[in-house]
C-alpha cells in the first residue's frame, strides 16, 4: 500500500547513530531511511545486532550519551525534526506524541509501584489529572486492553501478573496519553503463542479504534505478514530491502530476505528428525570492524566479486520495492 506524501506521520532521512567506545566506532545505525504512514504498521525485522532496537531508540532520542549519539540525519515527526530539539521539547513528546511498548514488561514496570500507579503517573505528568482523576483513568485503561477486574488490578504488584497480562500493562502505559505514534519493540518475544495472538489481536483493534501509527519492531516474520501493512528488512545497520507485504513475501530480492523467508516454518516445510529448515550460515558482521563492500557478502550465496569491493546503494527495483544488492542495480 503505497503512502502518499500528506499521509507521512514519520519520516527518517539519513539516519546514522554511532556509539563511540575506547577510540572505537560502532555504526550502529548507517543512513537508514524509512517513513511510516498514519495509520498504517511498519514492519521492522532482521536478527539480533541489525540495528533495529537502536533505530526505535534514536527515534526516542534514548541512545545512552555520551558513548552513543545521532551523528547524522534527520527523523521528522508532524514536521518537526525531533534529532535537532531541546532535551524539554522531546520530554513533552515522549510518552505523549510517541509511545513505546519493551520487549521485556519486568525490566520496564517497576517492580515496587502498584500497577495502578503507574499508569497514573504518565497522565499527571502528560495530562495534568488530579491523583485521584488519574488512578480512576487507570482502571479505565486497564479494562481497555481487556484485563479482568481492573479495579482490584490496579492494587497489585507486576509480579502478580502473568506475563501476558504485564505486556497490557505496558499497552495501556504505552496508550494513556492517546498517542499519535507506537513503537512496539518486539512486544510478544516472551509469551506463548496463545497469549501472543491475544496481544497482536489487541494491537490491531487499537489501531482500528483510534488511527494509531506502529513501528512493530521484531524478528518474526509471521507476526509481520499478519499485522504490517509494509516492512522493511534490516542488517548490519542498514536497509536492505523494503517493500508492502504482500510483494516482499512473493517476491524477495535481496539474498538475506530469502534466506529469512527460507528459515519461516510452514504446513509444506516444517522441520523433521531427517529433514531441517534451512538456515543463514553465520552470524551478523560485528558494526565495530564491517567489511569492505556488501555488509552480507560472507554469508550470501549469490556473493560475486563487486560485492566485496563496493558497497550497493539502496535502489529502486520495482514500483515501492527497494532493495540493496548489486544483483537488482545497474
Amino acid at each position: 500500500m503505497a503512502v502518499q506524501a500528506d499521509d507521512i506521520l514519520l519520516s527518517i532521512e539519513d539516519l546514522h547513530t554511532y556509539f563511540f567506545v575506547d577510540g572505537n566506532v560502532a555504526k550502529s545505525v548507517r543512513g537508514v531511511d524509512l517513513s511510516l504512514g498514519r495509520g498504517q504498521t511498519l514492519g521492522l525485522v532482521g536478527e539480533s545486532g541489525s540495528g533495529k532496537s537502536v533505530t526505535a531508540q534514536s527515534i526516542l532520542r534514548l541512545i545512552q550519551q555520551p558513548a552513543g549519539r545521532i551523528v547524522q540525519g534527520r527523523i521528522v515527526f508532524e514536521g518537526t525534526d525531533l534529532a535537532s530539539i531541546a532535551e524539554e521539547e522531546m520530554r513533552r513528546i515522549r510518552g505523549n506524541s510517541i509511545s513505546m511498548i519493551f520487549q521485556e514488561p519486568m525490566t520496564s514496570l517497576n517492580p515496587v509501584i502498584r500497577i495502578g500507579e503507574q499508569i497514573a503517573e504518565v497522565v499527571r505528568l502528560h495530562r495534568g489529572l488530579p491523583a485521584r482523576e488519574a488512578l480512576d483513568y487507570a482502571t479505565d485503561m486497564l479494562a481497555k486492553v481487556g484485563i479482568a477486574e481492573p479495579a482490584r488490578r490496579i492494587a497489585q504488584f507486576p509480579h502478580e501478573l502473568s506475563g501476558g497480562m504485564r505486556q497490557r500493562v505496558m499497552i495501556a502505559i504505552a496508550l494513556s496519553c492517546a498517542p499519535r505514534m507506537l513503537i512496539a519493540d518486539e512486544p510478544t518475544t516472551a509469551l506463548d503463542v496463545t497469549i501472543q495472538a491475544q496481544i497482536l489481536d489487541l494491537m490491531r483493534s487499537l489501531q482500528r479504534e483510534s488511527g494509531i501509527s506502529i513501528l512493530l519492531i521484531t524478528h518474526d516474520l509471521g507476526v509481520v505478514a499478519e499485522m504490517a501493512h509494509r516492512v522493511a528488512v534490516m542488517y548490519a545497520g542498514q536497509i536492505v530491502e523494503h517493500a508492502d507485504v504482500a510483494t516482499l513475501f512473493e517476491r524477495p530480492l535481496h539474498p538475506y530476505t530469502e534466506g529469512l523467508l527460507a528459515s519461516v516454518p510452514g504446513l509444506d516445510r516444517a522441520p523433521t528428525p531427517d529433514r531441517m529448515l534451512p538456515a543463514i550460515a553465520g552470524t551478523v558482521p560485528n558494526v565495530l570492524d564491517l567489511p569492505p563492500g556488501c555488509a552480507f557478502q560472507d554469508r550470501c550465496p549469490k556473493v560475486h566479486d563487486r560485492c566485496r569491493r563496493e558497497e550497493p546503494p539502496l535502489a529502486t527495483v520495482e514500483l515501492r520495492h527497494d532493495a540493496r544488492c548489486w544483483l537488482h542495480v545497474v
